[in-house]
């Protein structure tokens, strides 16, 4: 590479934001999202399998709406396979990406021109829940109907004896039918009676044996690719006949779809590789609610270090499912009840949300060459601290650390900030937060909180809240810009909040002036383990 093309050693290169879309609640797309801000208006719903007692945010979502453009790159099987295949997150993820980069058609051709200076990372907060449970739940089944077969009497001597008392095993767990029908008791000791009689079973070790030398055959033969073949075929043929001979259920190693595979937590960052066709990194991540902060710091380390030229950054949270929703509630964070939890207000919980988020975020001097014209939005600087204190409450000192390393990067001064956005779960830890940022964001700021609107996505809720702080922050005027509320009822925030004499933005879009050039903006969020992140911007 010549010299010329790299950037200057110590030079400080430009980050702007180039693409950006959301699948959120209420919103499958930029526009919709943006305008969702605008009203201001909750869109979170009861969840009917949690006898409407909770209200989540279910993403408004369709993916078929990218087949065409999926098959229009990859053929026509391309949809079909991911739509089979995948679960929320890569599909999520996916769509938010094909929404950005359709957007602006140059960029997709600017983005492989600068393979493999792009790196790809998306953060997966608490993985595909749905598709793990899922496949839990098949193998929970399938467990019990094998037991339940190979305990039966019929086919295992040893089980019969001892109901027979022919031969009384002193180990055997109690008889079912000794604990009242279809009670929870009777279920239990049904799993417990058939998985101990089954191991007891001849009939069950011989078919062991003979699966076992079926499996163990190897592949031989000069032509490994033909040999393989023909044992696949041989093994497949051996295993049918074994079938044939027991004529037993679906063994439980084979009730679990490989979909539990194609789902793990670097999919939905490999997937937007393949789709692209690049080949820089590619990586998934989390930092629980502190993710998307921290997918910027890493990517603007990155950017300035010459490594990378543009990043592709995403945040993924599957639709809320039940345990998930329930061990929020058991930890004292999610609200039970069908009135939403508001920040700054009752401080009664929050609502779990799902969907994604995706940024395309490059350095200027590399993007020049190609007339592609940025976002108003330029990333000054970001920071990430561990707080090693409290699973979920942080402490003061760990999210200051993440703010001065943010600030530090964007080389301003915090009276410089106009709009801060907090990462206020309508708790009690809303009035910490607000003492641990008071150093830092002038009283003149405007203050935002968002969650009351689209709920608390566990990893992609910042990268929300930032596209609504920035791009919900348009300019009207040469030094004029408009603010899109919070939805904050202004009688309804806490008087211990409101005696802090903080100018919050409620439920009413602001006007704002500047000297400066452009609105300097701050978001905070924290995350479950202690994880913080703070990002510094610009909207010019």
């Amino acid at each position: 590479m010549s010299k010329s093309s790299c950037p200057a050693q110590n030079a400080r290169r430009k980050v702007f934001l180039y693409a950006a879309s959301v699948v959120a609640p209420g919103a499958s797309n930029l526009n919709e999202f943006l305008d969702m801000i605008a009203k201001g208006k909750s869109v979170l719903s009861l969840k009917e399998s949690l006898s409407n007692a909770f209200l989540v945010g279910a993403p408004k979502f369709d993916f078929s709406v990218y087949k065409n453009w999926l098959e229009e790159r990859h053929g026509p099987k391309r949809y079909s396979l991911l739509n089979d295949k995948s679960g929320d997150l890569v599909k999520y993820g996916v769509g938010s990406l094909i929404d950005a980069i359709s957007a602006n058609p140059a960029l997709e051709k600017a983005i492989k021109i600068l393979d493999p200076k792009v790196t790809i990372q998306y953060a997966t907060g608490l993985a595909d829940l749905p598709v793990n449970f899922q496949a839990a739940r098949e193998f929970d089944e399938s467990l019990f109907k094998w037991n339940s077969f190979w305990a039966d009497p019929k086919r295992n001597q040893a089980c019969a004896d001892h109901l027979n008392k022919n031969a009384i095993d002193p180990h055997a767990p109690e008889y079912p039918a000794s604990f009242a029908p279809d009670s929870y008791e009777r279920i239990a000791a049904l799993k417990n009676w058939n998985a101990y009689w089954c191991k007891k079973s001849s009939l069950f070790e011989e078919y062991l044996t003979e699966l076992k030398a079926i499996e163990s055959q190897p592949v031989v033969g000069n032509d490994i690719e033909s040999a393989k073949l023909g044992l696949i075929r041989g093994k497949t043929k051996a295993r049918k006949e074994l079938y044939e001979k027991y004529k037993f259920p679906t063994p439980p190693w084979e009730s679990i779809s490989p979909n539990l595979l194609w789902n793990i937590p670097n999919v939905a960052a490999s997937q937007v590789s393949m789709l692209l066709n690049l080949h820089g990194t590619s990586s998934g991540s989390s930092a629980a609610c502190a993710s998307f902060g921290a997918l910027i710091d890493n990517a603007m380390l990155e950017i300035q270090s010459g490594r990378t030229d543009l990043a592709i950054i995403g945040a993924v949270d599957a639709n809320p499912t039940n345990e998930l929703v329930s061990a929020f509630y058991a930890g004292r964070l999610a609200v039970l009840g069908d009135s939403h939890g508001v920040p700054f207000c009752d401080l009664r919980g929050t609502h779990i949300s799902g969907g994604a988020c995706t940024w395309i975020i490059a350095a200027e001097d590399a993007m020049q060459k190609f007339e592609i014209q940025p976002m108003p939005v330029e990333i000054l600087g970001a920071g990430v601290s561990s707080d090693a204190e409290h699973i979920i409450t942080p402490s003061k000192e760990g999210p200051k650390l993440a703010i001065r390393r943010a600030f530090a990067q964007a080389q301003i001064d915090p009276s410089q900030i106009q709009l801060w956005d907090m990462h206020a779960t309508g708790t009690p830890g809303d009035w910490n937060e607000f003492c641990l940022i008071d150093e830092f964001v002038p009283k003149k700021a405007y203050i935002s909180a968002r969650k009351g609107i689209f709920g608390h996505g566990m990893c992609v809720g910042g990268g929300w809240e930032l596209t609504a702080q920035l791009l919900g922050t348009i300019k009207t005027g040469a030094k004029t810009y408009n603010v899109m509320p919070s939805g904050i009822d202004p009688a309804k925030v806490n008087p211990k909040i409101a005696s802090l004499d903080r100018n919050l933005l409620l439920d009413k879009i602001i006007n704002l002036t500047t000297d400066s050039q452009g609105i300097y903006c701050g978001k905070l969020s924290m995350g479950l383990g202690g994880t913080s992140s703070c990002v510094i911007a610009r909207v010019n």
